[in-house]
């Protein structure tokens, strides 16, 4: 039997006195912390770098665009998702060429998501960048839509916007005045 502390009765028992495991929970919180501290950056880095390639991407992407007309429906930057006719190409490239050649690229901003639903095409990761041009006839923004398909990146859409909607009107004018005079001859493009 264990001795009582003085002025304790007989009877009451004093368990001996625990060590304290103080020291134990601050270095497992301390370990606790630095591995979540660990992941989170490690996701921030990834992030940074997924940014990164997509912006650097859709930089490319939107030079070829401008440059070389949109690609047909059959290559391999459209994602599956994507449904894409030869004639939406041609009616977005005729679009994008009465507005001249382009004299100035913007840097790209990107935003990413990933989202799960019960539709597949609606879950993935997403990627949607923006950049400014400045073409001969107007201002205007590249947005490009990305979705990550089996582990690569694929295009999911693409709208170019000009600020200056005026230059199409001036080359509709002469349209409509030559579908109201059916005999007056066609005006022809002297470039």
């Amino acid at each position: 039997m264990t001795e009582n502390k003085p002025g304790a009765a007989d009877y009451q028992y004093a368990p001996p006195e625990r060590k304290s495991r103080k020291l134990w929970w601050i270095v497992g919180g301390i370990v606790l912390a630095l591995v979540l501290l660990g992941t989170c950056v490690r996701g921030g880095v990834s992030l940074f770098q997924a940014l990164s390639d997509r912006s650097e991407a859709s930089r490319d992407f939107a030079e070829r665009v401008m440059e070389e007309g949109v690609p047909p429906p059959d290559d391999p930057i459209y994602s599956r998702r994507l449904d894409v006719t030869q004639a939406e190409i041609d009616e977005v490239d005729r679009y994008i060429r009465s507005f001249g050649q382009v004299t100035e690229y913007g840097v790209p901003g990107c935003n990413m998501r990933t989202s799960a639903d019960i539709d597949k095409d609606k879950s993935g990761t997403f990627a949607d960048c923006t950049l400014t041009i400045e073409t001969e006839q107007s201002p205007g923004i590249v947005t490009i839509d990305w979705v990550k398909d089996d582990a690569v990146w694929k295009v999911l859409g693409l709208n170019v916007w000009f600020s200056d909607e005026s230059v199409l009107a001036d080359q509709a004018d002469p349209a409509d005045t030559q579908a109201e005079d059916p005999s007056a001859p066609a005006e022809t493009d002297t470039e």
